[in-house]
């Protein structure tokens, strides 16, 4: 697909006044830099961008937006490229790519009143070195891509890790967005609108940041952002269990949820720690000496797959005596149909909390994607057996395609996280490489592509899409993947698309996000009983 077969000639006026308007180094329209903003993590190949503009600041954004609405060109926002449900991939070829990455500013750190504002493109890894030396950090502190990961990337598709079994998302933290809208208007929500005041506050009226958070870049490119903050417990404790069952494991993550006494925790199965985990725990200490670890009797590498699955939690406390308190607590639940092993995985998360994103791959190279949904806690065990149950039935069907499964689960707040993944060997993009590193990525470069596993990977999804709406599950990072407006009531996608109309009236804002643009079809009742993948 050649640019020129999509596009009118104003189009490359249009590309062409943008350059003047903000420079060559701010507007770039290569035919390089085009094909690698039209991939994300999984979905490929997409439409090439007419141009990708980086602001270094927010009057270029504002000026990149209006300059482009009155050409008629579609804008799409993008943070740090951890997507992998189309979140910043155009649907059509007049679009401009809006790479948020440079604003990475941190505006404001605020330690007597609490929060700290920052531009949308710093890093959760670059936040938590600037607020480390204060004691504080946000309630959610960032997911586990936050070494790549943006702050309105993950206020954009609503993400978790850090923190979150006891304080939610990243959304939960948020006191505050400055966000350019269609019309190239700045606004900001929260106590930082009003006048003579500071971002202390999210409340005060309406709650207008909420609308900005989890929209995909729907309704405005966010700027900025103000965060909670609060103080770091002194001291940190860890806890892994091994189970028999996925079951067994998800209760008790569940039982535990429900103390409120885990900052944040995941169980996984024996796949995925072979193709993620390891690599997290690599060249870090451990606790076992040399020959303990060899017999995965302590503390080394074997032990992260000794077990069918694995539960990691982390629990913090303002002295010693409540820290021990708890791990008491949260060891009884775990022992109940578990057993205790070395707590090497959570220790070396937090020992380094933000490292390289080496999970976009396996461990071989294989390529890595994940599907996700959330429940009431009181759903877990219908929801696993449910999902074990449809994985099974197609198991011959990833066979057949080489397609490996693992799964993760987690609970957020007072919510159950169910993530599913796939592997398969497939091309290696050149995301993948700038992500994970060209070194690492090396002695994958030559593998071809594979279209024929990667759509089977597709289908898997969808499966897995249809049977968690179907057990009343949502889901985080919809953008144009996931189901959305379909599985709205009338009445409420009538208020979204008002909404929509009202921020971007010509419909260029991101345009197909959260189904938005789209012709939406009749109600669609989602069913899990189907046996096709």
């Amino acid at each position: 697909m050649w640019m020129t077969e999509y596009v009118r000639a104003d189009d490359f006026l249009a590309v062409e006044m943008l350059r003047q308007a903000l420079g060559d180094d701010r507007v770039l329209a290569d035919q390089s830099t085009r094909d690698y903003y039209a991939n994300d993590i999984f979905w490929q190949p997409g439409i090439p961008p007419l141009a990708v503009i980086v602001p270094k600041s927010v009057a270029e954004v504002v000026e990149a937006v209006k300059m482009a609405v009155t050409e008629g060109l579609s804008i799409v926002p993008r943070g740090g490229g951890m997507s992998c449900t189309k979140g910043y991939l155009p649907d059509r070829a007049d679009s401009v790519v809006i790479d948020a990455c440079g604003l990475d500013d941190i505006i404001e750190l605020n330690a007597d009143d609490l929060y700290a504002t920052v531009g949308a493109g710093c890093t959760w890894d670059r936040l938590n070195a600037a607020l480390e030396p204060t004691g504080l950090r946000a309630g959610c502190w960032g997911p586990l891509s936050g070494a790549n990961a943006t702050v309105g990337g993950a206020l954009s598709q609503n993400s978790a890790f850090f923190g979150s079994a006891l304080n939610g998302t990243v959304a939960e933290t948020v006191l505050g967005v400055t966000v350019v809208l269609a019309s190239g208007d700045k606004i900001t929500t929260g106590s930082g609108g009003r006048k003579g005041a500071r971002p202390f506050s999210r409340h005060g009226g309406p709650d207008f940041t909420g609308m900005f958070l989890g929209d995909n870049g729907a309704f405005g490119i966010k700027v900025a952002a103000t965060l909670r903050l609060g103080p770091r417990p002194p001291a940190t404790g860890c806890l892994s269990f091994g189970f028999n069952s996925m079951l067994d494991m998800v209760l008790a993550q569940t039982d535990m949820a429900r103390t409120r006494l885990v900052s944040e925790g995941f169980g996984i199965d024996r796949n995925k720690a072979g193709h993620d985990m390891l690599r997290i725990c690599d060249g870090l200490p451990v606790a076992a000496s040399a020959g303990e670890a060899a017999t995965g009797t302590a503390g080394g590498m074997p032990v992260l797959t000794a077990h069918n699955y694995m539960l990691h939690i982390v629990t913090e406390a303002d002295t010693q005596e409540e820290l021990c308190r708890k791990m008491d607590v949260l060891r009884e639940i775990g022992s109940r149909n578990g057993v205790e092993i070395e707590n090497t995985l959570p220790e070396a998360m937090r020992s380094k909390p933000f490292s390289p994103v080496w999970g976009m791959l396996g461990s071989n190279g294989e390529r890595w994607v994940p599907i996700h949904a959330l429940f009431p806690l009181s759903a877990a065990r219908k929801v696993t057996e449910a999902n074990e149950a449809f994985f099974a039935e197609r198991k011959w069907f990833m066979g057949e395609h080489g397609i490996q499964y693992s799964v993760m689960s987690m609970t957020v707040g007072n919510e159950f996280f169910l993530e599913p993944a796939f592997y398969w060997h497939d091309e290696i993009t050149p995301l993948h490489a700038r992500s994970v590193g060209e070194d690492m990525v090396r002695p994958w470069m030559g593998r071809p592509a594979n279209p024929e596993s990667r759509k089977a990977v597709a289908e898997l999804r969808r499966g897995a899409q249809q049977l968690y709406a179907g057990l009343g599950g949502v889901n985080w990072q919809i953008a144009r993947d996931y189901p959305y407006a379909e599985l709205l009531d009338p009445e409420t996608w009538a208020f979204a698309q008002a909404i929509k109309r009202a921020l971007d009236p010509a419909g260029l804002m991101n345009p197909g996000s959260l189904g938005f643009g789209l012709t939406r079809s009749s109600p669609i009742v989602w069913s899990n009983s189907s046996k096709s993948a």
